[in-house]
């Protein structure tokens, strides 16, 4: 008989509302790309957003690592039965993120200019950029904040609240786009507009969190928001889990970087094929990465309930869903490539010679939606420090086959992407390896 916390029904309850969480940042990326188009000199506003937008979450990402460390230690905590030790974590959690915003914030406002100098080689790209993040960065404190409300209701595998202020962030940013960048009732703004919107439609989401959490909560039952004082305890049980989990996400970010890096030299037509190739990826990865996130919070809970020779149960369902969806979403896509294409370049021919890329990467997407499962039950289980070894082993064959392929071999673009599948199948296999000897056999 299967427990009812492990049917799909369940396991769907928790990671839809994360898998429209994710809809819905496209959606928003999508509209400052719409809106920046129709400015006066697109080419530079679209550009210095996309530039301002890495920058920041580049950032923002640190934090984001944290976070999730965060949701596991919740998730394990309400799996043990012990709700009152959830608040004096998520207060534990708040103190550090609101340490590090500040922190952010002002590296973005004293330093931001410089950094970007650093990277952008057109005066009008980089002016623009800086006027971007002028506004822009005051959005840290606020996303950090939704961060903290995130790790705490995703923990508790009440995931609902994603779906809300994923909906007010979109909502937001569409009307607060209309009326800052082009001055509908106030002075135009421009790209500095774009930024405010990003930012003011953020707090608003985090506004509602708070109130959401104050009407739907029951605070006492978990001890949340009661602000002890900050014990070296509490933080080293974060810390245990949340600190390899932000060093895997920054090297997971930089070695996309360091990829582009190598492609770059290829040629301009590999570069701007390799760009269309990365945001058709992000659009076909939203299932998988909101099933992800679920595994590390039903994992983690499971273990917290001493029920971890269920876990390869629990794994195969998620493996199933997140196959089953990202599939659907690959062959829509193959049926006809150049309708996400389109979205992000009007270049005929180079929608053409994207194609081919597109078909070498749907497949990998498939393992993708399997092997990223995998490796998000090693870090919902507590191991992170082993996720972290995982994904570092992983990238250093993955860098090195890129750089044989690109650099070495002088091979098509296809055959570059085409190292997708050696970067899948090493993690797949030393996912499963652990999983199967470190953490299920110690269950």
């Amino acid at each position: 008989m299967i427990s009812p916390d492990l049917r799909y029904g369940r396991i769907l309850q928790v990671a839809m509302p994360l898998v429209l969480g994710g809809i819905g940042q496209t959606v928003i990326n999508a509209t400052d790309t719409a809106f920046l188009g129709h400015m006066p000199n697109p080419e530079v506003a679209i550009g210095a957003s996309a530039i301002g937008g890495l920058f920041y979450v580049t950032f923002f990402m640190l934090a984001l690592g944290f976070a999730i460390g965060l949701q596991i230690v919740v998730a394990r905590l309400d799996g043990e039965g012990k709700k009152l030790g959830i608040g004096p974590v998520i207060d534990h959690g708040v103190y550090f993120l609101a340490a590090l915003a500040v922190l952010l914030f002002l590296i973005l406002k004293i330093f931001g200019a410089i950094l970007v100098g650093w990277f952008v080689q057109s005066e009008a790209i980089r002016q623009a950029t800086v006027e971007f993040l002028s506004t822009r960065s005051y959005g840290i404190f606020f996303g950090l904040g939704a961060l903290v409300f995130r790790a705490f209701f995703t923990g508790i595998g009440d995931t609902k609240i994603v779906t809300y202020t994923t909906l007010i962030s979109a909502v937001g940013n569409i009307v607060l786009n209309y009326v800052f960048v082009f001055g509908h009732g106030v002075e135009p703004m421009g790209i500095a507009g774009s930024g405010l919107a990003s930012t003011i439609s953020e707090a608003g989401a985090t506004v509602f969190a708070f109130a959401y959490t104050r009407r739907r909560v029951v605070r006492s039952d978990y001890a949340l928001f009661a602000w002890p004082k900050p014990s070296r305890g509490v933080f080293r049980e974060i810390f245990q889990v949340a600190v390899p989990l932000m060093f895997q996400v920054y090297i997971s970010l930089w070695s996309w970087f360091i990829f582009f890096l190598i492609v770059e030299k290829m040629g301009q037509r590999p570069l701007a094929i390799s760009n269309l190739v990365r945001n058709v990826y992000m659009v076909l990865m939203i299932p998988l990465m909101g099933f992800s996130n679920a595994t590390n919070t039903l994992v983690s809970n499971l273990l917290g309930q001493g029920r971890g020779k269920e876990v390869p149960a629990l794994v195969l369902r998620l493996c199933v869903l997140s196959l089953a969806f990202s599939g659907a979403l690959v062959l829509l896509n193959l049926l006809s490539p150049q309708f996400l294409l389109s979205i992000f370049t009007q270049d005929a021919s180079l929608m053409a010679e994207t194609v081919g890329c597109i078909w070498v990467i749907s497949g990998s997407l498939l393992l993708f939606s399997i092997v990223y499962i995998l490796l998000s039950a090693v870090s919902g289980s507590g191991k992170t420090g082993a996720s972290l070894a995982i994904e570092s082993i992983t990238l250093v064959f993955y860098l090195f086959a890129s750089w044989y392929m690109a650099v070495y071999r002088h091979a098509s673009i296809e055959w570059v992407w085409s190292v997708e599948y050696v970067y899948f199948l090493i993690m797949g296999i030393l996912c499963w390896w652990y999983l199967q000897y470190k953490v299920l056999n110690k269950a």
